[in-house]
């Protein structure tokens, strides 16, 4: 062959290699559990924002199941075949974290900025001994959710403290003979998720601040004050059925008004807004001891780099993407409650009516127990509030057990 020709085919194939080269893209595998229509928004209008500001990286996105997400999760990146990054439960962070399944961000460019941009509440349950392992992504938390209506004729205004509220409770029940018309609250059911806001708002805890122990917490005064009182108020017939283990309609009751208040998230609110304007519902911080401050729990998801990952840098650069302040001020047109605190200015939630409330909750609004033993931890608590508030045994006795096992089969078990 000619010198020429062999220049020419040397020429052909750098030129080709570059291209090849030019093209290449780094692929970004994202797992999450997003609903259908906040997956739509993220493939259709943020994913797109991403790429089109960070040429050469496309993101993948992968929508799973919440019932098989964690398994799959963590079988995955076992094998190194997982996400590069991931929006998990918050309560699944310490537990995977301790599986040493989780990339730990303080290194990472940017990562401070961000520590101190988010809610302390969500932001918590990313820390595992001395490191953050995630950042919150979504959240959400409970109010005191009121019908204006029921309570502007019998001129009664949200409670604030625990005593106002069972006096408010008890006013708003209405019965006819051995029949109950109108409950005054529906607390939700004696599970941790809707008993932690009394409990921490009344000064009670289920351990101490480091995790090391239940015992003087879960079974201390305050906690077993509030849980008896919590029971008495069950069995008196001012909360709904629920919370003796009976079967209610809570959404529906509150909309045909056979319910005046009740605790929950944005998502009620959300609904009752799209589904039933003409209620007019009001909202309120959880009520607290006097002298307290209110408490509620914090629920969400976080956003997390696998250690299995080859690609952290891009997967990173997402994340911060995911939690800038325009992205999460986008996300709450969705119902999402932004995790950034400037973000809080959004037009949408400036101008909502309930979205203010929420926001103010979560600046005080606590972490269920970060810790790898959380799901243990949970299953025998909520086992002693059951026992307790249905009157199988007294609540000191019930809680006092739970403290016991608790430290046994879980803290003790993590040292």
């Amino acid at each position: 062959m000619q010198r020429s020709a062999k220049l020419g085919l040397i020429v052909i194939g750098v030129l080709l290699a570059f291209a090849g080269a030019a093209g290449a893209q780094t692929v970004v595998s994202f797992w999450h559990t997003y609903s259908e229509e906040e997956t739509a928004f993220l493939e259709g209008v943020l994913i797109p924002q991403f790429e089109a500001a960070n040429p050469g990286v496309r993101v993948e996105s992968v929508r799973i199941d919440y019932g098989e997400f964690r398994a799959r999760l963590v079988s995955a990146s076992a094998a190194g075949a997982g996400p590069d990054v991931a929006r998990i439960d918050i309560i699944w962070s310490p537990e995977l974290a301790a599986a040493g399944l989780l990339e730990p961000l303080s290194r990472y460019p940017g990562f401070d900025a961000l520590l101190a941009s988010v809610y302390p509440g969500p932001l918590s349950t990313n820390f595992y001994r001395g490191e953050y392992y995630g950042l919150p992504l979504t959240t959400n938390t409970q109010v005191y959710i009121y019908n204006e209506q029921i309570f502007q004729e019998m001129g009664i205004a949200a409670p604030r403290t625990t005593s106002e509220f069972e006096d408010v409770t008890r006013r708003l029940t209405r019965r006819e003979a051995d029949a109950v018309l109108r409950y005054g609250y529906d607390m939700g059911g004696p599970w941790n998720w809707y008993l932690l806001p009394w409990i921490w708002s009344n000064g009670g805890a289920l351990t101490d601040p480091a995790i090391t122990t239940a015992r003087g917490y879960l079974d201390g005064e305050a906690t077993v004050a509030i849980v008896e009182r919590i029971a008495d108020w069950a069995n008196e017939g001012i909360l709904a059925p629920n919370m003796l283990l009976q079967g209610f309609d809570s959404w529906g009751s509150f909309v045909n008004g056979a319910l005046a208040a009740r605790q929950d998230g944005p998502w009620f609110a959300n609904w009752l807004e799209a589904n039933h304007p003409n209620v007019d519902a009001g909202y309120a911080l959880m009520p607290h001891e006097a002298g307290l401050d209110s408490i509620s729990v914090v629920g969400g998801e976080n956003i997390a780099l696998l250690r299995s990952s080859g690609q952290k840098e891009a997967a990173w650069t997402f994340a911060r993407f995911m939690l800038s302040a325009e992205t999460q001020a986008q996300f709450a047109a969705v119902g999402q409650i932004p995790v950034v605190m400037s973000a809080a200015s959004a037009d949408v939630l400036a101008g909502s009516k309930y979205y203010p409330v929420y926001l103010e909750q979560l600046l005080t609004a606590q972490a269920r127990t970060p810790h790898p033993g959380y799901q243990r931890l949970e299953e025998i608590a909520q086992d002693a509030f059951v026992k307790a508030i249905t009157g199988q045994v007294t609540p000191r006795a019930a809680l006092e057990e739970a403290a016991r096992l608790i430290d046994e089969a879980v803290l003790q078990a993590a040292e």
